[in-house]
């Protein structure tokens, strides 16, 4: 998987996606939120990897037992969605992949970027921590030292634990990790 680390693509080896290989100016590319049938994000990954375009899928990891053996399975941090950077021509193949339901153009590419990041940084470290420090709910902070140094986000209480919410404002929706109280700032 590519990194969220700049806002310019790299520079992807292989096969491009048909005819985008002769008409891809860099200029005419859109950051796009991709979103994907059901159960269908890591084939979308693998149909972009041909692309000279960006494209990210946030994964995690989730341990289970099976009849007495771990399973470990990395699922999508938001199903159904994937994040990409493609021109007009690198969509039209994409759709016609029949994987992509529909195609959400970013208006503020890079708030995602940023959010991004700080979603990486989480997916890396996976810290699970106990809290000693006292915030409110809905305290804006960010995280002074560890692997989510600068992380911002919104304080929550989840099962009596601390936990720090990275919004994905372009989804609706939040990535929420548990984390130590005590190396968060408040944010004014």
């Amino acid at each position: 998987m590519d990194s969220v680390d700049s806002i310019t693509p790299p520079e992807l080896a292989g096969e491009t996606c048909g005819e985008a290989q002769t008409y891809n100016p860099a200029g005419l590319r859109r950051w796009l939120v991709l979103h994907v049938k059901p159960r269908t994000e890591k084939k979308a990954m693998q149909r972009l990897s041909r692309c000279r375009g960006f494209h990210y899928l946030p994964l995690y990891v989730k341990v289970t037992r099976v009849q007495r053996r771990k399973v470990r399975r990395e699922l999508p941090l938001f199903p159904g969605y994937v994040f990409s950077r493609l021109n007009p021509d690198e969509r039209f193949e994409m759709r016609k992949t029949n994987k992509i339901a529909n195609f959400i153009i970013d208006p503020n590419p890079r708030k995602t970027i940023h959010q991004l990041r700080q979603i990486k940084r989480i997916l890396k470290g996976e810290p699970i921590i106990r809290t000693a420090k006292i915030f409110t709910v809905g305290d804006r902070v960010r995280v002074t030292e560890g692997p989510l140094k600068n992380s911002e986000g919104i304080i929550l209480r989840d099962q009596g634990k601390t936990s720090l919410a990275i919004n994905m404002t372009i989804l609706g929706l939040s990535a929420v990790v548990t984390i130590d109280a005590n190396i968060c700032e408040k944010i004014d």
